[in-house]
């Protein structure tokens, strides 16, 4: 149904690693017993915006927590950060179903989901609002999402919409370094890169559950860092520093657990049909994006 969904939207828009998987040691996430330890979290801001389809998929912020990009199907919407001002509406090519900055700022990459094998690479003309087509990877299977690592050297992509197929792309050739098949099914499209870029940190369904779990993308070990029910989450987000997570269910209910302990800290009622969540590089602010192309902005600060 998943891929039915994404190939109806598509017609629209004209080495592998080994793997160490140890024993499972997750933190089972009490999410209905509330532990407030942080003050609630107040809405800052709300917007609807227009996109030709009337849905939206993803965000990413730009590196310096001042630029949103929103990633609509057919258009990449740019917002400052307080969602006040609409920098820019780019359209690339073929459009786009998800996006990521560079940690420069100067390139963006895409991809575009079912039907979709290619990543593509542009150029950022910030002075110009230009993207300029770059370089486009030819992926080898359907791409779901992408995401570019802090120190600018690999680019993630889920590579399958089914089971937790990442690949890890040399930003410099451009030549896929691994591809790690991992034994969850249904990937909740999103993945974070640690601080460090050592680790990526996915979420997907195993053993009648829904696991929160990271990658070594040097050795390809994987840790369960957390488990939950499966409707517990339809999307995720790990804050700055990684010892905050924020987890947002289909009907938009969204608490945010101490990474460590699981312990609820707070939690707050979101949009109706979240798509995606991210924790600006501040640690203040998360944005989360409704289908139906609602955008909030909340204040989670301490």
């Amino acid at each position: 149904m998943r891929k039915l969904l994404w190939l109806l939207f598509s017609l629209l828009i004209v080495s592998c690693g080994e793997l160490n998987i140890p024993a499972p040691t997750a933190t089972t996430i009490s999410s209905l017993s509330p532990v407030p330890t942080m003050l609630l979290p107040t809405l800052i801001r709300e917007i609807e915006f227009e996109t030709r389809s009337g849905t939206s998929y993803t965000l990413d912020w730009s590196p310096d927590g001042k630029t949103l990009a929103v990633a609509s199907g057919f258009e990449i919407t740019l917002l400052s950060h307080d969602l006040n001002t609409t920098y820019a509406v780019l359209k690339p090519a073929r459009g786009a179903l998800a996006v990521t900055w560079s940690p420069d700022q100067s390139r963006f990459a895409t991809v575009n989901g079912y039907q979709n094998p290619t990543v593509k690479l542009w150029d950022w003309d910030s002075a110009n609002s230009q993207l300029t087509l770059a370089q486009e990877i030819q992926a080898g299977s359907d791409q779901y999402g992408v995401f570019w690592s802090p120190d600018g050297k690999l680019l993630a992509t889920l590579a399958d919409d089914d089971r937790s197929v990442f690949q890890l792309w040399d930003a410099k050739t451009w030549k896929e370094l691994h591809k790690y098949e991992l034994p969850y099914a249904n990937p909740l499209r999103t993945l974070s890169w640690s601080t460090d870029s050592s680790t990526l940190y996915g979420a997907g369904e195993a053993r009648g559950q829904l696991f929160v779990f990271s990658l070594n993308v040097n050795d390809g070990s994987v840790q369960e860092l957390a488990n939950l029910p499966v409707a517990g989450a339809a999307v995720f987000a790990f804050s700055p520093d990684a010892k905050k997570l924020a987890v947002a269910d289909a009907q938009g209910v969204v608490r945010i657990l101490d990474r460590v302990s699981g312990e609820r800290l707070t939690g707050f009622k979101s949009v109706d049909q979240p798509v995606d969540l991210a924790w600006n590089p501040n640690g203040a602010t998360l944005a989360i994006l409704d289908y139906k192309t609602t955008l909030q902005l909340w204040d989670v600060s301490e």
